[in-house]
């Protein structure tokens, strides 16, 4: 089965045409059920050892495929204000991506001036000349060690840009995909002198969190750097064939990849009834029911969830009230 996501045609800006096989679709089946798994077992959150490893795997990873040589533990060493053996630029690069990466949650998905505010956070400090303005000036990148290719022209970046957030507004595509296909479309486009790269993998991040809030804490850009050659060979190939098929298909399975390893973490660390019950108090209100308790944790059974409530009460972190259907617990 084929599904062709066509170049839209009332735009100045077009986006890059690509089809999704029946491979990438069971790769999209198996991200959904990815999230589902996720949501039954953490609400939607990984324990915090877990989340502030990934945020520095991402933060590594997002920065190494840029060339910064940093490792997950120097980026910890850095968040507990240590000294790190990497240069002043290197160090400057991982905390603005902190930063950026810590305000995900403030940033507007559909904004450009927000868009921008993203950039300034990854490059401001004196990273970049002009960080959070879009580019006014012909820029090459490097495709090989000698040889060039000219991005569009600066003219052109803007609206380029504006069409671009128009279509993520409203577009009916799925958000996955409209994710991917912005991360492409805005390295092709280029609108800054440097950080595309960093500034489009946080923002598909941004606009993986509408489709699920546990995107926040993923270290795709990590999946990402691991399979770095890849990555610039997939966007290469795009850029020169007019076609993103290889490229959606990458991104698509390392998202799967991020989520199986989350899932794999998760399972291992929060299988006790006690992780259960502490995403429970965040997120039920004074007095729930078993029937609430099921509904935030799809994937356990009901006598599981008996079990959870009965030792809750035995422990002395729950009160239980009522008799049989009326009875309801409150949190201690």
């Amino acid at each position: 089965m084929i599904v062709s996501f066509d170049t839209i045609s009332d735009m100045s800006w077009s986006l890059t045409e690509f089809t999704l096989s029946a491979a990438g679709m069971q790769k999209h089946a198996v991200i959904q059920q990815l999230i589902g798994k996720l949501e039954g077992l953490q609400f939607s959150r990984p324990v915090p050892k877990l989340r502030d490893k990934n945020r520095a795997r991402s933060v590594r990873g997002s920065t190494g495929i840029e060339g910064n040589r940093c490792s997950v533990e120097q980026v910890e060493a850095i968040v507990r204000g240590e000294t790190v053996a990497l240069s002043q630029k290197e160090q400057l690069e991982i905390r603005n991506a902190l930063e950026a990466y810590a305000a995900l949650p403030e940033f507007d998905p559909f904004s450009v001036d927000s868009f921008l505010n993203a950039h300034k956070k990854l490059m401001g400090n004196g990273l970049e000349l002009a960080p959070g303005i879009f580019r006014r000036g012909s820029v090459e990148v490097y495709i090989t060690e000698t040889e060039t290719r000219a991005m569009p022209a600066w003219e052109t970046v803007e609206p380029s840009m504006r069409a671009l957030f128009d279509y993520l507004r409203t577009s009916e595509e799925l958000m996955l995909i409209k994710s991917i296909r912005f991360h492409f479309e805005c390295v092709n486009i280029h609108p800054f002198f440097d950080g595309n790269g960093r500034t489009a993998r946080l923002w598909q991040t941004r606009l993986l969190m509408l489709e699920h809030t546990v995107f926040e804490f993923l270290d795709v850009e990590s999946m990402v750097f691991e399979q770095r050659e890849e990555y610039y060979r997939e966007i290469r190939l795009a850029q020169e064939s007019g076609r993103a098929d290889g490229f959606v298909e990458f991104m698509l399975e390392q998202i799967r990849r991020s989520l199986s390893n989350l899932w794999e973490s998760s399972a291992k660390s929060s299988g006790g009834y006690t992780d259960r019950l502490a995403a429970a108090k965040q997120s039920l209100g004074a007095d729930f029911s078993r029937k609430e308790y099921l509904q935030l944790f799809k994937t356990i059974s009901a006598p599981t969830a008996s079990r959870d409530l009965a030792a809750g009460v035995a422990d002395g972190l729950l009160v239980r009230e009522g008799d049989k259907r009326t009875t309801v617990y409150r949190f201690v």
